[in-house]
């Protein structure tokens, strides 16, 4: 077989390593902080890109507020002054925004995850690891979060999520995933992309929704002195795809979402201009409130779905 999974230190973390030994693909996956993945490599042609952007150092990565690469559930984005209403009910929150103005991006993450299953096959290896939330402040339901990241052996890596509500009471519950994503070591400047969607999300000053808009930017778009900080409702179909297209490289890479599952898209370009921030969202933001997007998680039951990243 070609594939090893393996664990190495990044200074006091335990990482688990699944390695593609004929490609030399790679993912490199933290349980004990927030279940993340810290690094990702996948070959193009005869070229291994580097793919994630993180903190460089295990106390950079400990003390990250930008949520690099973050498993963001049962909630994503913000959430205002914390406080939310679900049938009938009110709820608060921890205002865990930078500044204490708002909830942010859930409650599984940086939280230490369990390590459930390992698996080598001919064509695939896959790592799974799961957290419960169990009786949060704010947060009042007991829900069982998993996460299985495989690497394939034609190049695909996918991040399958799963929530199943193991409490008496229905749990609202939305999923996101928070990457900064970059093609070797070339300029944000130099790359197009392409964002599957005719509609975008409108904010106010504190960055919540009020409202959408058309979008009708020429795809695919020239990221030159070019600034998102967006979130789009992605085109129907049974799946929405992102590029991020490097001519000089002859690479793109593809960030494909089920639409059924995945109805939201954020896209932010932070102000170094190295990375570029794409993030699937089951849900709109503060859909805790508007119910846009939604899901209801009744008592046993479960909800799934995929995102899968490939380089062509």
């Amino acid at each position: 077989m070609s594939f090893e999974i393996f664990k190495q230190q990044f200074g006091d973390l335990t990482e688990y390593v699944i390695h593609d030994t004929t490609t030399e693909n790679r993912c490199v996956i933290i349980p004990e902080l927030g279940g993340i993945v810290r690094q990702l490599s996948l070959r193009k042609g005869l070229t291994l890109f580097s793919l994630l952007k993180t903190p460089a150092t295990p106390a950079a990565l400990l003390a990250d507020t930008k949520s690099a690469s973050e498993l963001l559930f049962p909630f994503a984005s913000r959430i205002p002054e914390g406080k939310y209403k679900f049938l009938g009910k009110n709820y608060e929150l921890d205002k865990n925004e930078d500044g204490g103005l708002n909830a942010i991006h859930g409650l599984v993450r940086k939280n230490h995850f369990h390590l459930d299953e390992q698996a080598i096959h001919a064509d695939h290896a896959y790592i799974q690891l799961s957290y419960t939330i169990d009786n949060a402040k704010g947060y009042p339901f007991l829900v069982h979060f998993s996460v299985r990241y495989t690497l394939h052996a034609d190049g695909r890596f996918e991040v399958k999520y799963e929530a199943k509500n193991n409490g008496q009471a229905p749990a609202p519950a939305m999923f996101g995933w928070h990457p900064y994503w970059m093609l070797g070591n070339e300029d944000v400047e130099a790359w197009k992309i392409n964002i599957p969607s005719k509609r975008l999300v409108t904010f106010n000053e504190n960055l919540i929704p009020v409202g959408t808009e058309p979008f009708e930017m020429a795809m695919p778009a020239l990221l030159h002195r070019r600034e998102f900080d967006n979130c789009f409702i992605v085109d129907a179909g049974p799946y929405a795809t992102t590029e991020l297209i490097s001519k000089n490289q002859d690479v793109t890479l593809r960030i494909e979402q089920e639409t059924e599952k995945f109805k939201y898209l954020v896209v932010y370009t932070p102000p170094a201009r190295d990375c570029v921030a794409i993030e699937p969202l089951t849900a709109n933001v503060d859909s805790f409130n508007t119910g846009e997007g939604l899901q209801i998680l009744a008592p046993g039951h479960s909800i799934d779905g995929t995102i899968t990243v490939r380089l062509v």
